[in-house]
């Protein structure tokens, strides 16, 4: 058994490095450094794998950092293709700001950053990133720093993240990204904006989820532009109607729309109103789209006011299929929603979808 195990080590030691830091890759950075511990041969080879794993779950706020820097400090000087960031306790800024500039420093590719706790992040000019994705993270002033002017991007994914802006009414946090081509927003805030603008040259996928005013991301009154011309698929859920004042999308296909309005027996008919002026205002920038799936929700929303929808054009031009999701048997499309929806297309059907 000695025999045949020594056998299979030593086939594994002889593998290339390239294969080995491979199989590194799948490890956290501290359990790769513990392969040292196998062989003369094993004993460096965590120094230059080309993905961090660090995952803080398994030290302490004063262990940790010392960790970070002992890493930083080790490694060989070689490019990071992948760093990843699990925090499980409260990260201190300076051990933040090292390692976001060591890996800019070190080439980093793909960069992913999870934390239990909103954290403070500022982020430098990043040539090299592709890939990134954020968790509850806190930006500062973007109009005197960096932001994401990251002109390589071209997927950014944004959880509970929140941009702060100082006596400033207007923000376009993502126009340096020139070659984002897939934005997804989830959660995120934007309080002191009273005009939001998404500008995505490149852009063919936007998801936006948990949006809104009030608690759900934006101030009272805050206007959202979108401008995005190439953009192939939007999906838009788990939010409220806002004030879409312009929305861009001559190549649309795809659309998916999940909003609701909270309250609605209590609800003013003010408040009716003008939330279903909103999501109406939101579907004359979908005229090009194809393929449309809504709720149940969001037919409830359109129909908020009696006899509004009906003095309504269908904004769909070139619409092939419309699917509606709803969890109750019992739910019906009112025929003016069907007609609002169709009236643009000829011989189209509406589908209504009851999960089983």
């Amino acid at each position: 058994m000695e025999d045949r195990e020594a056998g299979l080590q030593d086939r594994l030691s002889d593998l290339p490095d390239y294969i080995i830091h491979e199989i590194l890759c799948f490890l956290e950075i501290n359990q790769a450094i513990r392969t040292s511990v196998l062989s003369e041969r094993w004993k460096n080879l965590w120094a230059s794998v080309p993905d961090l794993n660090f995952n803080s779950k398994s030290f302490t706020e004063q262990t940790f950092p010392k960790f970070l820097r002992r890493v930083m400090s080790k490694r060989e000087d070689c490019n990071v293709r992948r760093l990843d960031m699990f925090a499980h306790l409260p990260i201190r800024l300076s051990s933040m700001e090292g390692l976001i500039n060591y890996a800019v420093a070190h080439q980093v590719e793909d960069f992913r950053f999870v934390s239990d706790d909103v954290q403070p992040v500022s982020l430098p000019a990043c040539g090299s990133l592709k890939t990134l994705f954020l968790s509850r993270c806190k930006f500062g002033d973007l109009l005197t720093s960096f932001g994401f002017g990251f002109v390589n991007l071209t997927s950014l994914d944004l959880y509970v993240c929140w941009f702060c802006y100082s006596e400033n009414d207007f923000g376009d946090p993502f126009a340096s990204c020139r070659n984002l081509r897939r934005l997804c927003l989830r959660y995120c805030r934007f309080p002191s904006l009273k005009r939001l603008k998404i500008t995505g040259f490149q852009l063919v996928s936007l998801e936006i989820q948990g949006f809104g005013y009030g608690d759900r991301g934006l101030q009272e009154g805050c206007a959202v532009e979108i401008f995005a011309p190439n953009l192939l698929s939007f999906v838009y859920k788990f939010s409220k109607p806002v004030d879409f004042c312009g929305l861009h999308f001559p190549s649309l296909d795809y659309v998916e729309v999940h909003v609701w309005q909270h309250g609605t027996d209590e609800a003013t008919d003010h408040d009716k109103r003008r939330a279903s002026l909103f999501l109406m205002s939101m579907f004359e920038g979908f005229g090009n789209a194809q393929s449309v799936k809504l709720y149940c929700e969001t037919i409830q929303v359109l129909d908020l006011v009696d006899g509004l929808l009906e003095q309504q054009p269908s904004p769909f031009k070139r619409l092939k299929k419309v699917d509606v999701q709803c969890n109750r048997e019992s739910f019906k499309v009112p025929a003016h929603v069907t007609n609002y929806l169709l009236a643009g297309t000829i011989g189209q059907e509406l589908h209504l979808e009851v999960p089983t």
